[in-house]
């Protein structure tokens, strides 16, 4: 199977959400206070639409395989989290009547993978490793020395596939209601 690895553009919205809201669905929930669907990928393509969001196309890196988006992942540099968190903080307070604060997500000088998702009847094909090493390849352009990511503790089968690929637990967080291991590999 051959896919291709592409910057995602606007366009791409709708079908990116999609798959973001598989990775991501409790937290998403949590944000929007409910679990109502069809909010929630409403919410997250609205963020990716936007220049300056955590979940924006331009974090976004899409795998194509036959004109169709069979995987995503959304990764940047750490230090844009924190004002990327900020403006997210400032979006739930205006349009969901979210009072929590958000908990950083990113450790300082790592490139951050924020989420992975593969089309479910693509998986097991290597796109989600493919688009992790292309994410280090950007992490090695910008000369940052590891890479990041949280893996539910509830999902141990993800946490073997970053295991596989090198990664090592640093510490462990609590987004939404659900602990999280931060996982990071160091890039050579």
């Amino acid at each position: 199977m051959h896919f291709e690895i592409i910057p995602a553009q606007k366009e791409h919205a709708l079908a990116s959400a999609e798959l973001i809201l598989q990775a991501m669905e409790d937290l998403i929930y949590f944000y929007i206070g409910k679990e109502d669907k069809v909010k929630a990928v409403a919410f997250l393509q609205q963020q990716f639409l936007m220049e300056e969001s955590l979940y924006s196309y331009s974090n976004t890196l899409i795998a194509i395989y036959d004109k169709k988006i069979v995987g995503v992942l959304i990764a940047y540099d750490s230090k844009k989290h924190q004002r990327l968190q900020q403006k997210l903080n400032q979006y739930l307070k205006e349009n969901y009547a979210f009072h929590n604060r958000l908990t950083p997500e990113t450790e300082a000088e790592e490139f951050y993978l924020d989420a992975l998702s593969v089309d479910p009847t693509f998986r097991g094909q290597k796109i989600g490793s493919q688009l992790i090493q292309f994410a280090e390849k950007l992490a090695l352009e910008k000369k940052l020395p590891h890479i990041g990511l949280l893996v539910d503790v509830e999902n141990p089968k993800a946490k073997r596939l970053y295991e596989r690929l090198d990664f090592k637990a640093v510490n462990s967080v609590n987004l939404g209601r659900h602990e999280y291991e931060h996982l990071q590999k160091k890039l050579s």
